[in-house]
């Protein structure tokens, strides 16, 4: 091959590179179910813990039945890139720690962006977000491009006291087990907290964190509704067990000694040990 063919031949590939070489890249997901870990899943779909970590912002290995995982990326050829005016430049991204009590739409606010751009940044399917799980945010939307104006959420998360209710009554009979948070053995907390999250709202693990938490409004006795949580003191001073109220003065729990089941308010031992309602608002 002479000088000038082999000039051509190397112009052709730059050229081929530059407008065929790029790539993006096609992402699978996974739902994560009871009993799934990290490391299942990343043999499941043949790919590394450290992987799964990366591509989905984990800083640690506790993942949360129903979260989305992305669980491969692979590439795939894009159209030529087209120049941009700098008008069209995106913000840079920064990332987010959530921290108790944050909320998705009290996050997009403080960083000017919209709820549905978090989630979709994310691969998030819901509004549920945990503490110390990193979220991708872009960056400030410019003044030219405005970002979409978000009502407020309701006082009340829209969680469906009905949907609770179902939900927490297909555990009737579970037994208890200390520090349990599945179907084969619940606490109370880890009850309250199962329940929840089947319905993709997060709420802390423990009693008292759970009294303390500001996703929940505290209200009346007298405006009390079904599908409230109730706080009663046990065995340490301060709220140390709850369940959900189910209206008729009854609500639901996991009794140390009774598993999942439905209690009187109105009973001697009940009666003496309320410590207050709380209505979950996100």
């Amino acid at each position: 091959m002479n000088k000038k063919k082999l000039a051509t031949a190397v112009c052709g590939t730059l050229l081929a590179t530059s407008v065929f070489g790029s790539s993006v890249l096609a992402e699978q997901t996974y739902k994560v179910s009871s009993g799934d870990t990290l490391w299942g899943i990343s043999t499941k779909h043949s790919t590394t813990v450290s992987k799964l970590k990366s591509w989905n912002n984990l800083n640690s290995n506790l993942i949360f039945i129903g979260q989305q995982l992305i669980v491969s990326k692979s590439s795939a050829p894009s159209s030529p890139d087209q120049p941009s005016t700098p008008d069209d430049t995106a913000p840079p991204a920064h990332t987010y720690t959530v921290k108790y009590g944050d909320t998705l739409w009290g996050i997009a606010t403080k960083n000017g962006v919209t709820v549905s751009a978090l989630k979709s940044k994310n691969n998030l399917a819901g509004n549920t977000i945990f503490p110390g799980q990193r979220l991708t945010i872009s960056g400030k939307t410019s003044s030219t491009q405005p970002a979409p104006s978000e009502n407020p959420p309701p006082s009340h998360s829209g969680v469906s006291s009905s949907a609770l209710i179902k939900e927490a009554k297909q555990h009737m009979g579970s037994p208890y087990q200390w520090a349990g948070s599945t179907p084969a053995g619940f606490d109370c907390s880890g009850y309250l907290k199962y329940v929840f999250a089947q319905l993709d709202e997060y709420i802390p693990r423990t009693v008292a964190a759970i009294y303390a938490f500001d996703g929940f409004n505290a209200v009346s006795d007298s405006n009390r509704k079904p599908g409230d949580v109730v706080f009663f003191e046990t065995y340490k001073p301060g709220a140390s067990h709850a369940g959900i109220y189910l209206g008729n003065n009854q609500f639901i729990h996991s009794g140390s000694s009774s598993g999942v089941t439905i209690s009187s308010m109105s009973s001697s031992y009940w009666s003496k040990r309320y410590v207050g309602t709380k209505r979950y608002v996100n």
